[in-house]
């Protein structure tokens, strides 16, 4: 038998903490234990997962507490758990209970209907928001998120003949940024 390494995250650090997590995955055999802070709707960025899916040896243990701390999509929960097996290692969800080494369909099965609640999970969450930033708009409560480009310092690099890429890299941000800038 190989190594049981952990992965953990959470969604954001803003009071958010892996520790429960860390410890409990050690609790349950972890050596080591993975952990990182971002999105579950998507992979990116995601640096820790992939040194953990790179680290893995046949025989070796990649453990989650739950498969939506993994990925909140079926395509991706999927795609990581046919790479643990692919390289001839187990992936093993302790709530609830799945092994999956690639000879089971049942914990297929199980990881795809788990996926898909994530995805369904995530499509009513963000119909949600939509519907609660529609609601404050009509109220005159929601403005959007505040400007962080000041249109004035754009059109004054303009004017001193800075092309729209100069202007981005000097300032830090997009082209688009700098022509929605001077648009306004």
């Amino acid at each position: 038998m190989g190594r049981v390494l952990g992965y953990a995250r959470v969604s954001t650090d803003d009071g958010q903490d892996v520790s429960t997590q860390k410890n409990r995955l050690e609790e349950l055999g972890a050596v080591v234990v993975f952990s990182d802070v971002g999105n579950g709707s998507s992979l990116t960025g995601r640096d820790q997962l992939e040194a953990v899916l790179r680290l893995l040896e046949p025989g070796d243990v990649l453990m989650t507490l739950h498969p939506d701390r993994l990925a909140r999509d079926t395509a991706d929960l999927l795609s990581i758990a046919k790479r643990v097996v692919g390289k001839k290692a187990v992936l093993r969800i302790v709530d609830p209970s799945i092994e999956m080494n690639g000879e089971d369909l049942m914990a297929e099965v199980m990881l795809t209907i788990l996926g898909l609640v994530g995805s369904v999970e995530k499509y009513f969450g963000k119909a949600r928001q939509r519907r609660g930033i529609e609601a404050a708009k009509a109220r005159g409560v929601y403005k959007g998120r505040p400007a962080t480009i000041d249109p004035a310092q754009v059109r004054e690099l303009r004017d001193q003949g800075m092309g729209a890429t100069a202007i981005a890299k000097r300032l830090k941000i997009g082209r688009a940024s700098v022509y929605r800038a001077l648009a306004a």
